[in-house]
């Protein structure tokens, strides 16, 4: 589970996902099967890929409450979920324990090689979140669109509006 992205989230919004989890019903099942290639077996035996508890800075203070709001703060709080994949500073890149087919991160700040030039609006924006498509009608190959499409507008539209502020990086500079 990528942690790191979900570290920062307010004590009530992890309350929230506690008691949301302990609400669903047991459903039966086995143990969990992680089926890595072997490259990548390999890569993470040998410490190459850190785990996600080494990425956090447990030294922080938990985040404080940030209004559901079409704003910048409450985008930036949103954005915290993209950091495992599009890297601390958004600018995308290989993702460190993807799987070797895997497309690199796209850069999603202003910088080189954007991708949000793009997205003209956030409607636009909300639509890609939403279908798992770019503008021209082009697959996203890996992105959990499962649960991003189920983010509500105030949220998407928050995002958005973040990105559009953040520092332009070249691409790949995680």
């Amino acid at each position: 589970m990528p942690s790191e992205d979900y570290n920062r989230l307010t004590d009530d919004d992890t309350g929230a996902l506690i008691a949301y989890v302990k609400s669903l019903a047991p459903v039966p099942g086995g143990e969990a099967v992680v089926k890595l290639p072997l490259p990548v077996r390999v890569i993470y035996g040998f410490g190459g890929i850190p785990e996600p508890v080494e990425k956090i800075d447990h030294s922080l203070p938990p985040s404080q409450p940030v209004a559901a709001a079409l704003s910048v703060e409450h985008g930036k709080y949103v954005a915290a979920m993209c950091i495992g994949c599009h890297g601390a500073t958004l600018s995308g890149g290989k993702i460190p324990g993807g799987p070797p087919d895997w497309p690199a991160a796209a850069n999603i700040t202003p910088g080189d090689k954007s991708v949000m030039p793009a997205y003209k609006d956030a409607t636009t924006f909300a639509t890609m979140m939403k279908t798992g498509k770019r503008p021209d009608g082009s697959a996203i190959k890996v992105m959990p669109f499962e649960s991003l499409r189920e983010m509500n507008e105030i949220d998407v539209q928050a995002l958005y509006a973040y990105l559009k502020t953040v520092p332009a990086k070249p691409f790949g500079q995680r």
